[in-house]
C-alpha cells in the first residue's frame, strides 16, 4: 500500500513531510508551556519525520536509476553533514535566541525544502515531456 502511494504522489509526499513539519515547529512554539499539546506535537513530528527518508530513498532511485548506489552514498554523507552542522549551529543559536529560535529555523528551513522538492517536481515533469 504504502509503495502504491509513494509510486503515484511521490512529490506531493516529499512536498507535503517538510510543509507539514514547518506547521509543527511553529505550533510548537505557540503551545508553549502546555505540555499534553507539546506531547501530541512532538510524537506527530516524530510520525511523520520517520517518512521523509522513505520519501528521499524512493526519489534517489527513482532520479538516479543507474547510479542508485552512488546517490545513496552521497544522500547518507549529506544527512550526517546535516546533523553535524545542524547540532554545531543549532547549539549556537539556541545560546542565542532560545528554543524557538531554532524552531524557527527549522520551519524557514523546511519550507524551503519543500520549495525546493517542488522545483524538482517541475523538473522531473519537463524531463518526461522532453523524452516524449
Amino acid at each position: 500500500m504504502v509503495s502504491k502511494r509513494l509510486a503515484r504522489y511521490l512529490y506531493a509526499i516529499n512536498i507535503a513531510i517538510p510543509l507539514l513539519m514547518a506547521v509543527i515547529a511553529v505550533l510548537l512554539i505557540s503551545v508553549t508551556p502546555r505540555q499534553i499539546p507539546i506531547a501530541v506535537l512532538l510524537v506527530a513530528w516524530g510520525f511523520v519525520a520517520t517518512a521523509a527518508p522513505v520519501g528521499w530513498g524512493t526519489w534517489l532511485s527513482r532520479v538516479l536509476r543507474d547510479e542508485a548506489e552512488e546517490g545513496g552514498g552521497l544522500q547518507v554523507a549529506v544527512i550526517q553533514f546535516a546533523i553535524a552542522l545542524g547540532a554545531s549551529g543549532g547549539g549556537l543559536m539556541f545560546d542565542r535566541t532560545g528554543w524557538w529560535g531554532t524552531f524557527g529555523l527549522a520551519a524557514i528551513l523546511l519550507v524551503g525544502s519543500a520549495i525546493s522538492a517542488f522545483a524538482a517536481k517541475i523538473h522531473w515533469e519537463k524531463t518526461l515531456d522532453v523524452c516524449k
